[in-house]
């Protein structure tokens, strides 16, 4: 008897975690926007939340993820993540995983709205390389098909039964399955400044709105406050764990920024510290993280310590590394039920490009690798429990409406656009007129580089569209009343 057919999109530790699982029992195929290697997994610097100490426990880690999330998370969400999030560190441990230790035990770092150290790391700040690299290196069992971009979410009575996909040589692909699971992550390459690979442009929430899928919480963009700042330019992340181990963020006077703007100072909710870094850069002010309280900070942090050399950031003298927000990370996306179901039989969602509610307005620091992992077992319990009947045919498909000439932005100036009226702090006035330049423009496309901007486009307008809809600020989401001169 032929295997059930299970189609991947996209090579982070949600798609792989689900692979891992799957492989052996079913027919599995990963398509992957880039190499296997290029993912925000990969990127990951912080590590993985979850309560592994006895004076830590899975109610806490619901208590400050739902404080973080400005109470607008769903709790069942927030329940799976924290009670299960011990249960899979243990498994991957158990696998072979090996996580940082001190004197024999799980070494545990502390980041911004937690109450105690929980976050388990892997090389110091390449926790997202290892773990992945971990994943994937057991995948023996799948096809794998790299810098192929998901165009379309092939479907037969509202049944998802396949993906259409351009190579970089313009050439379409069909793949049919019964289970597709979206693991795209988000959206951070439609901003200027962002932490997130070069692939990820919301190709997979762009898939899921055209078939069809409801999608919620768009407005939800949370921007990460420090990322390495040079000359008018940004060159990655410097990871929450700095702070978590000390550094704090000053002026170029040497003042404390967070003095008297949050109880948690430098370790205050992400949205909160990245509001601020940005109302004092606009206001003309140079920030940095001082870094002198960081103990063994070049043996703690080797990845970011290796790029300030390759930059030439003259930290070891200084004690100072120049940051500025960028965008990183989506509470939104597909709406998905606790097992990745989305509102498309045959559809689901997992990771970033999946909206579970479990981060509500505002993402908890290393709750991200933690959610691919509980989420990536969750889908694939479900479809190992739901077997289906396989097709025998495929229905026959035509290939994606093309123009000779789509009208469509630069994709540099359709990211200028998009920080602008997107970005920390938006207003109705922006938002208005974001939408109407947007309309000038149609979505269709004719290559793998049009498609992606017809993307980023169907996205931008779902995001403004959420944004200018809640007209109160909450957690990631903020707007200002009146015109901004």
């Amino acid at each position: 008897m032929a295997k059930e057919r299970i189609i991947i999109i996209g090579s982070g530790i949600a798609g792989c975690t689900a692979a891992l699982r799957l492989m052996q029992e079913y027919d599995v195929t990963i398509i992957t926007k880039g190499s296997k290697e290029e993912s925000n997994s990969m990127l990951a610097q912080g590590g993985v939340a979850a309560a592994m100490t006895q004076n830590d426990s899975p109610k806490e880690h619901f208590s400050d993820t739902f404080r973080a999330g400005c109470y607008h998370n769903k709790p069942l969400a927030v329940r799976e993540l924290t009670t299960s999030g011990p249960v899979v560190i243990q498994k991957l441990i158990a696998a072979g995983m090996s996580f940082d230790q001190e004197n024999g035990e799980l070494a545990l770092g502390l980041e911004g709205a937690h109450q105690m150290p929980r976050i388990l790391h892997a090389g110091g700040d390449q926790t997202g390389k290892f773990l992945t690299t971990f994943l994937q290196n057991q995948l023996t069992k799948i096809n794998w098909h790299e810098h192929l971009m998901a165009t379309e979410i092939i479907k037969d009575h509202d049944q998802a039964i396949g993906v259409c996909a351009l190579d970089t040589k313009n050439q379409l692909h069909t793949f049919y399955g019964e289970h597709i699971i979206l693991a795209t992550g988000g959206l951070g390459q439609l901003f200027p400044v962002t932490t997130n690979a070069r692939t990820i442009s919301g190709d997979g929430l762009a898939l899921a709105y055209i078939a069809g899928a409801k999608l919620a919480d768009m407005e939800f963009i949370q921007f990460h406050p420090t990322l390495l700042y040079l000359n008018g330019h940004c060159y990655g992340l410097i990871s929450e764990a700095v702070r978590g181990e000390g550094a704090k963020l000053i002026r170029k006077d040497g003042t404390a920024v967070m003095e008297g703007v949050h109880s948690s100072l430098d370790l205050a909710p992400r949205d909160v510290v990245s509001a601020t870094l940005s109302q004092e850069i606009e206001h003309g002010e140079s920030v940095f993280l001082e870094i002198s309280a960081v103990k063994n900070f070049e043996k703690r942090f080797p990845a970011i310590t290796a790029s300030l050399d390759k930059h030439q950031v003259p930290f070891r003298e200084t004690k100072r590394i120049p940051v500025h927000p960028g965008a990183h990370f989506l509470m939104g996306g597909v709406r998905t039920d606790l097992n990745g179901k989305t509102s498309i039989s045959g559809l689901y969602a997992i990771g970033e490009v999946a909206n579970t509610g479990v981060h509500g307005a505002n993402r908890l620091a290393s709750n991200s690798l933690l959610e691919t992992l509980v989420f990536g077992e969750k889908v694939a319990d479900y479809i190992e429990s739901h077997p289906v009947k396989q097709r025998n045919q495929p229905v026959s498909v035509s290939k994606p409406k093309l123009l000779q000439s789509p009208h469509l932005p630069e994709k540099q100036k359709l990211q200028e656009k998009i920080g602008e009226a997107l970005g920390i702090t938006r207003t109705e006035e922006k938002l208005t007129e974001f939408l109407s330049w947007l309309e000038s423009f149609d979505t269709a496309y004719n290559s793998f580089e049009e498609a992606e901007i017809s993307h980023m486009l169907i996205v931008a307008k779902i995001i403004a569209t959420s944004a200018k809809k809640r007209t109160e600020s909450l957690g990631a989401h903020r707007i200002l009343k009146g015109v901004i001169k």
